[in-house]
């Protein structure tokens, strides 16, 4: 019998954010212990996120039957649009990016295909995760793409891709025994080259300090171009970030193309620390969301901090609107845009 074939011997690459998409995922907040201090003035911002991105392209949520018309009267208090699709799923938690499908693309055929891993909620941290981890099935049958299942685990946060073979990573999450017990690098490398049709991992090491993930790349280092690299930076010595993130823009420096050259490197500063109920919070404007249109860059009640975040980000993405979005609230469950979005990529 003949082995089934990986996407990449198939032909699918993992594409890159700014590529043009189809669609774009969220899933709808349920569960009040999310939010416990402020879980409606939150879902009203959320609606609001989902009307905002319908500007720039169609927007799909996982909403159970019965939340819908309670979502639909929200999104109608912005101006009812079309291009919001709901699609009748219930989820334990908002954070699509980590637990649904990584959209591999394949250039020649114009088709898609679905990665899907297994979810244990960074290590079996929090006990709410099976509707999560089956959503990924759920939403391949929807669609009619066609589906490949992984027994490893894999968060989608946890890796960035350039679109040319090039996935940005940390140790501190591939490489924790909680994921998939004891593996090596090697191995790590072998099952996501293969899996997601890319040819080369470039690893940082920490996170975070207060990451609840150990430390997801789209908080640290994010491509803005095949060869560019937005790169996390704490500015105060004192920061408890600083020493982390030192040590990760040492190893991209290092990193070469496979050119040879170095890549083009852009520090974004991160916001003032940010606690809720006495600790820390991984608060980054690196967790921005890229659409065709658009770049939704999460803001903090900082003016200045803020205003220079967009700048920075308005730079490397000159073609795009860069909008920005209050994360005040949204922050407090640990988490920001890019983790309570999903995108799909377009294939005519």
């Amino acid at each position: 019998m003949a082995a089934i074939k990986t996407p990449k011997e198939l032909g699918y690459r993992f594409p890159a954010e700014w590529e043009l998409q189809e669609a774009i995922w969220f899933a709808w907040p349920v569960r009040r212990t999310l939010w416990t201090d402020c879980f409606d003035r939150v879902r009203k911002q959320v609606a609001a996120l989902y009307v905002l991105a319908a500007r720039y392209q169609y927007v799909r949520v996982l909403c159970a039957a019965e939340e819908q018309p309670i979502l639909r009267k929200l999104i109608a208090s912005h101006g009812e649009d079309s291009a919001v699709e709901l699609y009748d799923y219930q989820t334990d938690d908002v954070w699509i990016r980590d637990f649904g499908p990584l959209f591999l693309t394949h250039d020649h055929k114009q088709e898609l295909c679905i990665a899907d891993w297994r979810y244990n909620a960074w290590g079996n941290k929090f006990p709410e995760q099976q509707k999560d981890d089956r959503a990924t099935a759920w939403m391949a049958e929807q669609l009619g793409i066609r589906h490949f299942d992984f027994d490893q685990v894999l968060e989608g946060g946890a890796v960035e891709s350039n679109g040319a073979g090039c996935i940005l990573t940390t140790e501190v999450v591939l490489l924790n025994p909680t994921r998939n017990g004891d593996t090596t690098p090697a191995n790590i490398e072998q099952q996501l080259t293969s899996s997601l049709g890319a040819d080369t991992l470039l690893w940082l090491h920490d996170g975070l300090v207060g990451d609840d993930t150990d430390g997801h790349i789209d908080n640290l280092a994010r491509f803005f171009k095949a060869d560019g690299i937005l790169i996390a930076k704490a500015t105060d010595t004192e920061d408890s970030n600083y020493s982390a993130l030192a040590e990760n823009t040492r190893r991209l420096q290092d990193f070469r193309t496979p050119q040879g050259d170095p890549f083009d490197l852009v520090e974004l500063p991160l916001p003032d620390p940010i606690t809720h109920e006495g600790e820390p919070l991984a608060a980054s404007y690196l967790n921005f969301v890229v659409l065709n249109g658009a770049v939704l860059v999460p803001t903090y009640g900082q003016p200045k901090n803020d205003a220079n975040a967009l700048e920075i980000i308005g730079d490397c993405f000159p073609d795009r609107e860069i909008v920005a979005v209050d994360c005040t609230d949204i922050i407090k469950e640990g988490g920001a845009l890019h983790c309570m979005s999903q995108h799909q990529p377009a294939v005519s």
